[in-house]
């Protein structure tokens, strides 16, 4: 399906929070607008003759609908003449959905979504259209009773319920969220939709004309799918964004410092071929299928696919680089698959109004993620908030096994405090997650809130007096949960820095993974308690730094042998002994002799006999007052698998430097 023709505005949009003067929000909802409907009826072809949105009383400065447009071409084909229209006062009754299939222009599979009408149309003030999109391996929400989208029909919004490329009924290989493939599909599916729906709102511009008022909503991939789309789109023509638990680079989500998250590869891989709306010719494009097999094999990320994965994140945009800095492309098969160039140029997006939400403890697009993508598009202008949750993507952990062993779930549980009392534990990934909330401010709650605030659409009620009031104080506080009624607001100044307390880690042995004494990692991970910390600041929270070196017991005596097979700059097979310890470094908290618990589950993996200095995971909790803060490192934790150390020559490293700690009252 082409492209279809209309007349861009040529101005961004007016952000509903912050209209100029002279544009207040009762003047997007004049009476008059009845008139406009009889005279697109008139006219029969859903859109106004120059000059009678002025005739029929309205000004520049008015919210219009689809059919009010006079520079609005509408399109009426066959993708649509079974919905709803104003115009024609076709199929008004609300609360309906129908299934809606495209043509890729790009690659000619099939795009399809659900459209879910409001609860209630209104043809005067017009719909904002909100977009929706599922995690990875999922589809596309068709029924919105009992879900978050039949709170957005209730509000008067009309949504759009996408099958992101490669999974429901959409075509195509699983790129995760490619610009060139992906990204053209959601432009199509924003063009379709504001000129084919002339019941959608549109509101006036700064320089003249309107633009489709607009927002999106959804998590992890459905997140990425909001940021891409704005980040692409010229016309810029979202004004909200609500991404929940979305990444800010997937080359440090799926290979943090150069060592592969192996747990959540294997289950991401699940996902998108279970997932996968062609198992058989479609699922995980084979570049992706390469990069994986290749990584696991070799313990290393191949360096040809990184690229890749940046210009599939946010991140890419973020940096602007100029298109001589950015690096090729390199797959052994490049030739089974679709571009592999730069087609879009890493162009800082334009302000917008986002609500990010992550999960504190999210072990794949952690604390960092969100908080890079909130600096990132804060520093571009708009009106940008954080808050974290209990929530997010958790591996499956001991807790979730041993709680399906129904009768010997008790049993269970008596074991794993035995064993905690003689400063053990169970082998384990994750406990289940908690409550998506922070504090009392739930995300939902606070989701729709938000995009009421910024699109207004005509249903809307007012939230609690509570969610608005803490909305608005997201304007200038971060709010971190510390447990599922706890929280923490704090200024992104002290989340970037201005709360760290300066430690030192005093030079400790941790046995690597490839030993018996490694594999004890796995129940007793070492553990160093930190000393001259503020004793009261009991919380921890934030991001702290790591500045620690790794080096050989017996340096003199393991030297370090690398061999190589292909390309440098990417090789098959990149084998280092005697100098690639994989360790990995998380926050714990001890209680007397008992086993120390890792904060969070969050782990931020060191690679190599070097000085590693670099950000540790972000954390927020409240230590009891019994327990002590420390570090805790781990030659081997199953949250990485298999990408443990494999250096025969090295059983285990010195560990030494200093740690600064992120701590409040």
């Amino acid at each position: 399906m082409a492209r279809l023709p209309f007349s861009p505005s040529p101005s961004r949009p007016v952000d509903r929070a912050t209209r100029p003067p002279g544009l207040p929000a009762s003047r997007l909802r004049r009476p008059g607008a009845a008139l406009v409907l009889g005279l697109g009826l008139s006219l029969g072809a859903g859109a106004l003759a120059p000059g009678a949105a002025e005739a029929a009383g309205f000004g520049a400065g008015v919210r219009l609908t689809g059919a009010q447009r006079p520079d609005l071409l509408l399109q009426r084909d066959a993708s649509s003449a079974a919905l709803p229209a104003c115009a024609r006062l076709q199929g008004l009754a609300g609360g309906r959905h129908h299934r809606v299939q495209l043509t890729s222009a790009q690659s000619g599979q099939p795009i399809v979504f659900e459209l879910i009408e409001p609860k209630v149309f209104d043809c005067q003030r017009g719909h904002p259209l909100v977009l929706h999109g599922h995690g990875f391996g999922g589809s596309r929400t068709v029924d919105p009773a009992g879900t978050f989208l039949e709170r957005l029909q209730a509000q008067g919004h009309v949504v759009i319920s996408l099958d992101l490329r490669g999974f429901g009924e959409s075509g195509g290989t699983v790129r995760v969220m490619d610009p060139n493939t992906d990204g053209r599909d959601l432009l199509q599916v924003l063009d379709w939709a504001e000129t084919h729906l002339d019941f959608l709102a549109h509101d006036p511009q700064p320089g003249g004309g309107h633009n489709l008022v607009a927002g999106a909503t959804g998590g992890s991939y459905g997140g990425m799918f909001q940021l891409l789309l704005h980040n692409l789109d010229a016309k810029r023509r979202l004004d909200a964004l609500t991404p929940d638990i979305t990444p800010h680079d997937l080359r440090d989500s799926l290979n943090p410092n150069g060592v592969i998250k192996t747990a959540w590869v294997a289950l991401l891989v699940a996902l998108g071929e279970s997932g996968a709306s062609q198992k058989l010719i479609g699922g995980l494009d084979p570049l992706i299928r390469e990069t994986l097999v290749r990584g696991v094999a070799t313990n290393t990320f191949p360096a040809g696919a990184l690229p890749f994965f940046y210009y599939h994140s946010a991140k890419y945009f973020l940096d602007g680089l100029p298109a001589a800095q950015q690096t090729p492309m390199r797959f052994l098969g490049a030739g089974l698959s679709g571009s592999l160039g730069y087609d879009f140029p890493a162009v800082p997006p334009p302000p917008v109004s986002i609500l990010f939400s992550q999960g504190v403890r999210d072990t794949l697009f952690n604390f960092n993620a969100g908080f890079a993508n909130f600096q990132g598009y804060r520093a571009r202008g708009g009106d940008v908030r954080l808050l974290s949750h209990e929530g997010g993507h958790i591996l499956p952990g001991s807790a979730t096994v041993l709680d399906a062993l129904g009768p010997l779930s008790p049993a269970s549980a008596a074991l794993q405090a035995r064993l905690a009392a003689l400063g053990l534990r169970l082998p384990d990934t994750q406990a289940p997650a908690g409550p998506e909330r922070c504090g009392r401010l739930d995300r939902l709650d606070a989701t729709l809130a938000f995009l009421n605030e910024k699109l207004q659409p005509p249903a809307a009620t007012a939230p609690s007096a509570a969610v608005a009031a803490d909305l608005a104080r997201l304007r200038s506080e971060v709010c971190l949960s510390l447990a599922p009624d706890q929280a923490l607001w704090l200024s992104p100044a002290r989340l970037a820095g201005a709360n760290l307390v300066t430690a030192s880690l005093p030079a400790r042995s941790v046995p690597l993974a490839q030993g018996l004494t490694g594999a004890g990692s796995l129940v007793a991970p070492v553990f160093v308690p930190l000393s001259g910390l503020p004793a009261d600041r009991r919380i921890l929270a934030g991001i702290g730094q790591l500045d620690l070196s790794l080096s050989a017991p017996l340096a003199a005596l393991t030297p370090c042998v690398r061999a190589r097979l292909g390309a440098a700059a990417d090789p098959l097979l990149d084998l280092q002994l005697g100098c690639d310890p994989i360790v990995l470094v998380g926050w714990g908290a001890r209680r007397g002799s008992e086993a120390p618990r890792l904060i969070d589950e969050q782990l931020t993996p060191l690679r190599g006999l070097k000085r590693h200095t670099l950000p540790m995971v972000g954390v927020a909790e409240r230590l009891a007052p019994d327990e002590t803060l420390g570090l805790l490192l781990h030659g081997a934790h199953l949250q990485y698998a298999s990408s443990l150390s494999r250096d025969l020559l090295l059983p285990a490293v010195t560990v030494q430097g200093t740690v600064k700690v992120p701590l409040e009252r």
